[in-house]
């Protein structure tokens, strides 16, 4: 059998990987929206470099928009098949799908008229059909596609297809794949991280490795680097208010993803309401995405860490504290920006890119008083990263705005581990034993910084559309 990169090969994003058999069985393990480059998003992502209909099967590791973002796509081309994930990840999915080609539509609308040169707005119908990579059709295709099944219970597929599902931390349901495949006789394990988690993280739990594996196909997102940020979470925020809030009187706006990082900084600041340590600062989390996910995290406590547990079973709650403001009206998005008085807002997406994060870092980033704190990882290209960089204007809204606004980083709330933490993983993945590790997610800087640590001479970092027999 052999392995070919078609995502997620020496970059972060769009994450897609096909594993065919002997027998040519193919087995698609994630198909992720790739957005490297904003300006070749629809060349980047409308096509598939292999026939749809030749997929047997799907895995999908979890339900961030990288990794799933581009199956409603697949199925409008003609896969047929099953999409096995986590439980919580088809719940996850459907929704982040629907986000997705809600700013798909959006963005359309804007290019839409920049084209004709008019201000008159087009019909959604025909957003779609010049903008979108697909429509709410074959959203609502995928989802009845989607099978959940449980962690740690091997799943038999067919005589020579087994999988089984262990918990990679990263979000609510996120999942590393392990596949065994029998070939005459002869048993081949190939695992696969997904995202993992960084570990002591808030809400989910630790990424559990998994035993047995003949080669490892590993993220790799922070290979070259260290957490710079140790300690508490809520620590980290309580100061960043009371620098920027209180002591100025400004706004600190936090772009945060709506599933996975938005959820850890709520709980965070609940944990500090609860020991009387909140200041007395309104809190605002813009992003119904956001609020629909927060809702999902009562219903699956099973699946987040003992600390949450243990949180929700003296407390009843995990986000809900007399400070915090929920928005989910467009109007309503628009006036927290424009408020006088100093506040928390909390919006998405997390690399600035699309949704209602954009206006509220517009409408801040001429305040010197106030804070955009970046609280993960920024793709080379987005509008994060260029804040990243320092530089003295960015262009937002095709405006170039000048940038008097405090810009911070902080890795407290990173959803993947940096180089110690996967090293950490190989060695209770005895890396040493592997056949081969493939690095992938992570951009070349990355996965070098990487390698250099890694105690194994078999360890390749693929080109995209590389194929490797195993």
């Amino acid at each position: 059998m052999n392995i070919t990169f078609w995502g997620a090969a020496r970059q972060v994003t769009g994450s897609m990987h096909l594993l065919t058999l002997n027998s040519g069985y193919n087995i698609l393990v994630d198909c992720g929206l790739d957005y490297e480059n904003r300006d070749d998003f629809d060349a980047n992502n409308r096509n598939f470099p292999f026939l749809p209909e030749e997929i047997d099967l799907v895995i999908l590791t979890h339900s961030h928009i990288d990794h799933s973002g581009n199956l409603p796509n697949l199925v409008r081309q003609g896969y047929k098949g099953q999409i096995l994930c986590s439980e919580a990840s088809v719940e996850l999915t459907q929704n982040l799908l629907l986000d997705s080609l809600n700013v798909q539509q959006i963005q359309g609308q804007k290019k839409h008229k920049n084209k004709k040169n008019s201000k008159r707005p087009i019909r959604q119908s025909k957003a779609e059909q010049v903008a979108t990579l697909y429509n709410r059709i074959h959203i609502t295709q995928t989802h009845d596609a989607m099978v959940g099944i449980d962690f740690y219970k091997p799943f038999k597929v067919n005589d020579e297809l087994t999988i089984e599902l262990f918990e990679a931390g990263h979000i609510l349901g996120a999942a590393s794949v392990k596949v065994s495949v029998n070939e005459n006789g002869n048993t081949k394990v190939i695992g696969f991280t997904g995202d993992l988690g960084n570990y002591n993280s808030k809400l989910v739990k630790d990424p559990v490795p998994m035993p047995g594996l003949d080669y490892l196909v590993s993220e790799s997102t922070y290979g070259a680097r260290m957490h710079s940020h140790s300690g508490d979470a809520s620590d980290v925020l309580l100061e960043y208010v009371n620098n920027t809030c209180i002591k100025y009187k400004g706004k600190l706006v936090i772009p945060a993803f709506s599933v996975g990082r938005t959820q850890s900084i709520l709980f965070a600041f609940n944990e500090l309401y609860v020991k009387g340590l909140l200041p007395n600062v309104k809190i605002f989390t813009d992003s119904p995405l956001a609020i629909k996910t927060t809702r999902m995290y009562a219903s699956h406590i099973s699946g987040l860490n003992e600390e949450a547990k243990e949180f929700y079973k003296t407390h009843g709650n995990l986000f809900s504290f007399p400070e915090l403001y929920t928005i989910e009206n467009n109007n309503d998005s628009k006036m927290i920006s424009m408020m006088p008085e100093p506040a928390v807002i909390i919006s998405a997406a997390g690399m600035v890119e699309g949704g209602r994060i954009q206006e509220h870092v517009r409408n801040n980033i001429g305040d010197a008083y106030s804070t955009i704190l970046i609280a993960g990882y920024c793709a080379e290209g987005t509008l994060g990263a260029e804040l990243l960089k320092g530089r003295p204007t960015v262009t937002i809204s095709k405006r170039v705005r000048q940038v008097y606004a405090k810009v911070a980083r902080t890795d407290v709330f990173s959803a993947h581990p940096d180089r110690e933490g996967l090293l950490k993983y190989y060695a209770d993945s005895n890396v040493d034993q592997l056949k081969k590790l493939f690095l992938v997610h992570g951009d070349l800087e990355s996965m070098e910084g990487l390698k250099a640590y890694i105690k194994s001479n078999n360890v390749e970092m693929p080109i995209q559309g590389q194929t490797f027999e195993l």
